[in-house]
């Protein structure tokens, strides 16, 4: 079979499997008092989970090499320096964050960033889309999206957030 067409029915594939993946509904927020007015949580659930999102920021956040990098993915002064123990890094601004409904759920807190190709939605720290939300914050988020976000460990070496990314060890 041609090289081209097996890539393409590979590709159609995959594209077909993240289309069937089970949703969970998911709450964002782009602040603690849009998080209170939606009515879904209470004020200190609220601000309980902005801080979690908060402390996970600096370490599941996109980095990046230089502020032009990531102002390439995040728009300009939408980045802001970061210490680090090898030196700095750049990551974008948390702009929003994702918690769980009420009940039991596998969701975990985590921070949205918003980038610059795609400004009307929300993006997890793995580049994961968070689809239409709707007023009261609920949105619904493929389960590979909801998991416990996992701490960066590379730093992205130019623009591209996500999988277009080249990436190296930080």
């Amino acid at each position: 079979m041609n090289p081209f067409k097996l890539a393409l029915l590979g590709a159609t594939a995959l594209t077909l499997a993240a289309c069937g993946e089970k949703k969970e509904e998911a709450l964002t927020y782009e602040s603690v008092a849009a998080c209170i007015s939606a009515g879904v949580q209470d004020a200190a659930t609220c601000q309980a989970e902005f801080e979690k999102a908060q402390s996970r920021h600096n370490e599941v956040a996109p980095r990046y090499a230089s502020a032009n990098d990531c102002y390439t993915d995040f728009g300009y002064n939408r980045c802001q320096s970061h210490r680090t123990s090898s030196g700095s890094i750049w990551l974008p601004l948390m702009v929003g964050y994702m918690l769980a409904p009420r009940g039991g759920s596998r969701i975990y807190t985590q921070p949205l960033y918003r980038p610059s190709s795609d400004p009307g939605h929300f993006y997890t720290g793995r580049n994961g889309r968070i689809g239409t939300v709707s007023r009261d914050g609920r949105a619904q988020i493929a389960s590979s999206q909801v998991s416990k976000p996992q701490a960066r460990t590379r730093t992205v070496a130019r623009g591209g957030f996500g999988a277009r990314a080249r990436s190296s060890g930080s």
